[in-house]
């Protein structure tokens, strides 16, 4: 993937409103409701902007940044690990890559919900990276089918999607011991 910043794809907050409404509507244990609507709204600008002269510059510091912010402050009453991780997966999806993850994203998860300063950044940026991988190119209706909702966002390209590993179908919020391509 083209690490031109000009070119990524975000998330808007009323986007990660909308996925954190699909998890709650999945999980009949979680509550809803939005304690902090101003961290949402800074989780979004920050990955776009940045902070304090600091712009992430990567995909992947950006998805961490997204990953970060919102599992570590909290802005949902309930779930809010659940919806740092899937509105990370379709950010990279958005930019024609897939977050292929493993269990370790759920002590990462655990580490930045409860102690964000023990979690190493340089080390989760790396695990993003070698846990991505370009999007198959039968995802492409479904990665324009989100698109279309997105108001000013162009489709992707055939050149922006590219080959990749077998499909595999798994639940979204599921964590397997294996990576989630393994079959």
């Amino acid at each position: 993937m083209d690490e031109d910043t000009e070119s990524i794809i975000y998330l808007s907050a009323t986007d990660i409103h909308a996925i954190h409404e699909l998890i709650v509507e999945s999980n009949v244990d979680t509550a809803a409701g939005i304690s902090s609507p101003g961290d949402i709204e800074y989780t979004v600008e920050h990955i776009k902007e940045g902070h304090f002269g600091h712009v992430p510059d990567s995909i992947h510091e950006k998805a961490f940044q997204l990953l970060r912010l919102i599992a570590a402050n909290h802005p949902f009453v309930d779930g809010n690990k659940r919806t740092a991780l899937m509105s990370t997966r379709i950010f990279y999806a958005l930019n024609g890559l897939r977050f292929d993850y493993d269990r370790t994203i759920k002590e990462i998860l655990k580490a930045l919900a409860t102690d964000e300063t023990s979690v190493d950044d340089d080390n989760v940026i790396v695990y993003l990276q070698e846990h991505t991988e370009p999007l198959a190119p039968e995802y492409e209706a479904t990665i324009n089918l989100w698109l279309s909702r997105i108001e000013g966002i162009d489709h992707l390209s055939k050149d922006s999607v590219y080959d990749s590993a077998d499909d595999v179908t798994r639940e979204p919020n599921g964590y397997d011991d294996t990576s989630r391509n393994e079959k």
